[in-house]
């Protein structure tokens, strides 16, 4: 492989790992502009606790914003660590857990819309974005020697325990950061 095109791999590698950002905000977006209206039309339709049912419906979209926001500011991070040094080690753990989150993430939009036989928020994009993204991200993960099989299988053990607590904290966040704007307005 010549200078070239190694330099030419290594930068699309480069804009590649940037690219979640788009990823989360693209998805993200879909989420923010259909959750509210969903849950009101579905509210009876969904079978969790009263108490979550509760929590979700007092969920307004400005609080939404608000913890998609910090979940963006959260994956930044370790998207910029990769980018910019794409070499195995802490950096590339970090973002690959990350993108193991999105792609379990995309999943359970899926799950949510086959159990429910109609549409979920999220759903289109984690179909026809983050899904994609996440695999192919591993795919080149993989091809450039950055991860084993083994730490895709670690990445993902991870992603699967921190999923919930992540949403979770999110949502929390939001509630939180809304409530503390709206009583400074």
């Amino acid at each position: 492989m010549t200078t070239s095109e190694r330099a030419e791999r290594e930068a699309s590698l480069e804009v590649l790992l940037r690219c979640s950002r788009v990823v989360f905000l693209v998805h993200d977006l879909e989420e923010i502009l259909t959750m509210e209206r969903f849950w009101r039309e579905n509210r009876d339709r969904i079978p969790i606790p009263d108490g979550l049912k509760d929590r979700i419906e007092a969920t307004t979209t400005a609080q939404m914003a608000a913890a998609l926001a910090f979940v963006f500011a959260a994956s930044c991070y370790p998207s910029y660590l990769a980018a910019r040094s794409p070499v195995p080690g802490a950096s590339i753990s970090f973002y690959n857990t990350i993108i193991s989150i999105r792609l379990l993430n995309a999943l359970l939009h899926l799950l949510q819309t086959l159990a429910l036989r109609s549409y979920a928020p999220g759903v289109v994009t984690a179909l026809l974005v983050s899904l994609p993204y996440s695999l192919y991200v591993f795919h080149r993960l993989r091809v450039e020697d950055l991860v084993t099989a083994r730490d895709l299988y670690k990445a993902l053990g991870l992603g699967v325990l921190l999923h919930t607590p992540a949403v979770l904290g999110a949502q929390t966040a939001g509630r939180v950061f809304v409530r503390l704007l709206s009583r400074d307005g």
